[in-house]
């Protein structure tokens, strides 16, 4: 069980791996630490086991004829990884000298061609907050929300976001596992890291992601453990978490666990809200308190599995149940206030893994199936209207504080496949292959909803399926003693959609959509003990869902004749770093470069909106970041990401004015800095204070389109007449935030509590339009680890 903080003395994942001198596994080979059996390697030549972080003593055996005596060194930054290596050139078969190497998860995932980026969370699991908030410190990274806990999050990735960025839980498209288990919900102790591929998809994911996507990884171990977490914070919040982890100790062969989060806020924080007086007809701005805004989620994922088997090498099913309840307080602008309308969510699902290698470890199959099932309910059914101060300001109206009244309850089906394979060809050539296959069902009923005329039938009660297949074929090589790495691979995207659309008179008749689309990537690196050098290209395609094809039967209509989005992308990555002792450093950026067609757009018209192809977009920009420990106790660093996102290609002669403008509403410059100090043996032996300060900026940037020639310089001065287009739009260059975080790990090693300040300063803060967050706020946590 790896236990918060930096300083850990409890056990972590370490993977021992055996080979002779030919390159092939050594199965069956006895492993002892420090005098004790840990085990046998399995057909992979692999064993599983926990240790502490320090230094141990490790005995290879093998029949019992030869062995040898080895000192290691674990650091618990990560699922450590040892190699050795068997001479067995001779019949004794005898221990030849053992080389030993050690690479982190993290860092594999890093080294490999791809513009990728691992943040390791088991030394973030005393934070506070959800995973949303750390990723928001990583270079090139920028999270949106709309403030409150449970609100929406979009994740901007070289300048690409919204459904352009895709997101993964252990390799599943994240929307199956529903509200409960997102960045806005997710806290820090529920995952192992984060992946971050930027711009170009690795082929296990088997995606149709136009701008990169995120992958959140679940905690693992290989040892008995219980953990649970409880969290306070200003706006009545409350966090708590439950992580279980057991395995048979007689084979180690069955285990299972269970890990869960509760969320709930009543996210009641001050905003600037507008407040109209009848009597005067003005307008004027005040301090009140946030009043529907209410959020409530649960999260619980039980499992069971069997692994080491002659027919598997792991085989686990996954029981998820979770729901998710958010009162809806305002519009985009804050300008229309809401006091009932909610949304509520049940999500049901089951998942079946299946890992196993074949024909002597040369072909590794990974097969993963699951079912889910949502219940969903938006409701609006108000007669009555609210200002920001809470009280009813007008009565008997026509049902619906949003648009015109919903009473919307919807069920969904999803059932989703995934095939990965890899084929070693030899020592330095792999074949690859993955296919996802993703099935949705749509289903429902909303009595204020749109009608059909000719039908004379609620049109959500017709079911609308989408179907979707992706499939990605990859030759990966190894060069110059594996310091040149390279993969090429072809990509094919096939979706069909069936559903019922409506046209502006109430008509109403089915309608399909089949469409497929290709895509090919390419990667190169290279590395060696201090450099690593990276280019990636991809093609990459997005295909429209569902609800952009056939909108949502009320106020966005249907676009049969809507198009994948395109993209060509290009990364190009650099990275020096070195170690000693007590001091490290390390220096990386890269740049980016983004080809975007078709990017399919929200067309706002009255009384009917519909999505359709309107946009090409081309993104440049760069990141750097540097990471400083020039003492062990010690640690500061810097990211700094500028994405400049022009509109180009106009067509309508109205809008050729704005032909190279910046696309709006998306922040352009922005970046972060941070300073830890790490103390041991403060007030006890074995206890550890860590104190963390972080800082955020992100440069203004306009909320709508205008003109090239009439941008102001990067740091200029603002010009009246744009003061109201632009965030913030009280004179400041930019947004400015600060957090400072302090945490205490007993000596018992059982027990963390930790307290934060958020945004010190108390800065208005906005990221989606004229939408506030929070103010200051404080948090304390406590961890504590029961076995």
């Amino acid at each position: 069980m790896l236990l918060v903080g930096f300083f850990s003395g409890n056990a972590c994942p370490i993977y021992i791996h055996i080979e002779d001198n030919l390159g092939n596994s050594v199965s069956g080979a006895t492993i002892l630490v420090d005098n004790k059996p840990m085990g046998l390697t399995n057909s992979s030549g692999t064993l599983e086991l926990s240790l502490s972080a320090g230094n141990h003593i490790v005995e290879l055996s093998k029949n019992g004829t030869s062995k040898i005596t080895r000192a290691i060194s674990v650091l618990c930054n990560d699922n450590e990884h040892f190699k050795f290596t068997l001479d067995v050139s001779n019949a004794d078969a005898k221990l030849k000298e053992v080389v030993v190497q050690s690479k982190t998860v993290k860092k594999q995932i890093e080294e490999s061609p791809f513009s990728v980026q691992v943040v390791d969370l088991k030394k973030q699991y005393d934070k506070a907050g959800d995973v949303g908030d750390i990723l928001n410190r990583t270079s090139g990274v920028k999270l949106r929300t709309d403030g409150s806990m449970g609100s929406q999050v979009q994740i901007n990735l070289g300048g690409l976001q919204g459904k352009a960025v895709r997101f993964f839980k252990d390799g599943i498209p994240i929307e199956l596992f529903g509200h409960g288990f997102s960045l806005g919900t997710i806290p820090v102790n529920m995952l192992d890291r984060v992946e971050i591929y930027k711009g170009v998809m690795p082929v296990y994911l088997a995606s149709d992601a136009l701008g990169g996507g995120v992958n959140l990884v679940s905690r693992t171990s290989n040892k008995n453990y219980a953990e649970g977490s409880y969290e306070i914070a200003s706006f009545n919040t409350h966090r708590a978490t439950a992580n279980l982890y057991f395995q048979n100790k007689k084979n180690n062969s069955l285990y299972g666990g269970f890990n869960g989060s509760f969320n709930y806020s009543d996210n009641n924080y001050t905003v600037n809200a507008p407040f109209y007086d009848i009597n005067t007809s003005k307008q004027e701005f005040r301090d009140t308190k946030r009043f529907h805004d209410l959020t409530r989620a649960f999260y619980g994922e039980g499992f069971i599995g069997l692994k080491n088997k002659s027919w598997a090498d792991d085989f686990r099913l996954t029981l998820i149940y979770s729901e998710f309840y958010k009162q809806i307080q305002n519009d985009a602008q804050m300008i229309n206030v809401y006091g009932q309308a909610f949304s509520k969510e049940q999500n049901y699902t089951g998942m079946v893994n299946y890992k196993k290698q074949f024909f002597d470890n040369k072909l590794k199959v990974n097969f993963l199936a699951n079912y889910s099932h949502f219940n969903t309910k938006f409701i609006d059914t108000a007669t009555v209207r609210y200002d920001w101060g809470g009280n009813i300001i007008a009565r008997n109206m026509q049902p619906g504080e949003i648009n015109t009244g919903n009473d919307q309850r919807l069920k969904y089906n999803f059932v989703s496949a995934r095939l990965n394979a890899e084929y070693k060809l030899s020592d330095r050539n792999f074949l690859e292959f993955s296919e996802m296959l993703y099935y949705q069902r749509r289903k429902g009923s909303d009595p204020l909803g749109a009608i059909s005329v000719i039908e004379g039938v609620d049109v959500l009660t017709i079911p609308a399926t989408y179907k979707k297949d992706n499939l990605a074929v990859a030759w990966r090589s190894l060069w110059f003693d594996s310091k040149v790495e390279s993969i090429v691979a072809a990509k094919y995207y096939h979706y069909n959609t069936e559903g019922f659309t409506t046209d502006n008179y109430g008509f109403a008749w089915k309608a399909t959509k089949d469409d497929n689309q290709p895509g090919y990537l390419g990667g190169l690196k290279w590395s060696n003990d201090h450099y690593l050098l990276k280019m990636s290209y991809e093609y990459a395609t997005r295909l429209p869902d569902e609800y952009e094809i056939f909108g949502d039967a009320r106020l966005v209509k249907e676009n049969l004749n809507l198009d994948p989005e395109k993209s060509h992308n290009l990364n190009l990555n650099a990275q020096y770093s070195f170690n000693e002792e007590n001091k490290s450093l390390t220096v990386s950026g890269g740049l980016f470069y983004r080809k975007v067609k078709d990017i399919i757009f929200l067309q706002l018209d009255i009384p009917f909106s519909r999505y359709i192809n309107y946009e090409n977009s081309i993104v440049k920009g760069f990141e750097f970041e540097t990471n400083y420990y020039p003492v062990k106790w010690l640690n500061t660093g810097f990211n700094v990401t500028y994405q400049d996102i022009r509109r180009v290609n106009i067509k309508e002669a109205t809008f050729k004015y704005l032909e190279d403008s910046r696309v709006p509403n998306i922040p352009f410059l922005f970046g972060n800095f941070w300073v830890n100090t790490y103390f041991k043996d403060l007030f006890k032996g074995g206890d550890n204070l860590n104190i963390s300060w972080n800082a955020n900026y992100t440069h203004r940037f306009f909320l709508v389109a205008i003109p090239k020639n009439q941008e102001p310089s990067l740091f200029g001065k603002v010009e009246d007449f744009q003061t109201s287009l632009i965030i913030p739009k009280d004179g400041r260059t930019g947004q400015f935030s600060n957090d400072l975080g302090v945490y205490y790990h007993f000596s018992n090693q059982k027990t963390t509590v930790s307290a934060e300040c958020r945004n010190i300063g108390d800065a208005k803060l906005y990221d989606n339009f004229n939408v506030q967050k929070p103010g200051r706020s404080f948090h304390l946590k406590l961890v504590y680890q029961i076995f």
